[in-house]
């Protein structure tokens, strides 16, 4: 009888292990996605879609009214705000700028962000409160929240919530100085960190699916702080 190769009887060893649970693997690591325009103005921006990993290497999400999905929102917004197409409004591509779409945890997207050089950072995020979505609340509870760290991430946020925060339902638009999260502190380029809305009422919801009329307005908002490049 021919004898198994070395590799291959690892290879069985470790198959066995995780049948009958005693070895767990890690998923892939993903690819974040880059976006080059046609006419590119030398400026990089860097969407970091969420992804709730708790310590582990698994994208948890948050969920909100009519099963909305916090993480895949985020992915879709992203997506629009780069490449969606308006007669009246401009994507970031038609902007002049290079996108990196960040797809993986959160860790990932902070190093992949410094290793691109990119010039603003923003994470994609929707927001929450301790509350039934089937509770009418006034819309002076919800709104847009635009965090920061930097002096330059505050300009950001100003223009940010103003820009986007104008559009949404909720009038309680607010910016927030956070020193607490790793893609304000660990990130070199200037980070604003966007809640677009609140997932745990139908209202933000509602406007939240509804992207393709207003994710231009975070390209607007990046091209007002970057001075138009």
């Amino acid at each position: 009888m021919r004898a198994i190769p070395r590799r291959l009887l690892t290879g069985l060893a470790a198959l066995a292990l995780v049948l009958t649970g005693l070895l767990t693997v890690a998923p892939a690591a993903s690819a974040d996605v880059t976006y080059v325009p046609e006419s590119w103005n030398g400026k990089v921006v860097y969407l970091s879609q969420a992804c709730h990993d708790r310590g582990d290497t698994v994208c948890h999400t948050n969920t909100g009214c009519d099963g909305f999905s916090e993480n895949a929102n985020s992915r879709l917004v992203a997506m629009t705000a780069t490449t969606h197409t308006d007669a009246k409004q401009l994507n970031l591509l038609e902007r002049g700028y290079k996108v990196v779409r960040g797809t993986g945890l959160t860790t990932s997207n902070i190093a992949n962000s410094n290793r691109v050089g990119a010039d603003v950072h923003v994470p994609i995020h929707s927001n929450a409160i301790n509350r039934s979505c089937e509770i009418k609340l006034s819309a002076d509870r919800f709104g847009t929240h635009v965090m920061y760290v930097s002096a330059a991430g505050r300009k950001c946020a100003r223009i940010m919530t103003s820009i986007v925060g104008s559009a949404s339902p909720g009038t309680n638009d607010a910016r927030q100085y956070r020193t607490d999260l790793g893609e304000l502190n660990q990130t070199n380029a200037v980070a604003c960190y966007l809640e677009q809305e609140y997932h745990v009422w139908d209202e933000g919801v509602s406007w939240m699916r509804d992207r393709s009329t207003w994710s231009w307005r975070i390209a607007g908002s990046i091209d007002v702080f970057l001075g138009y490049p």
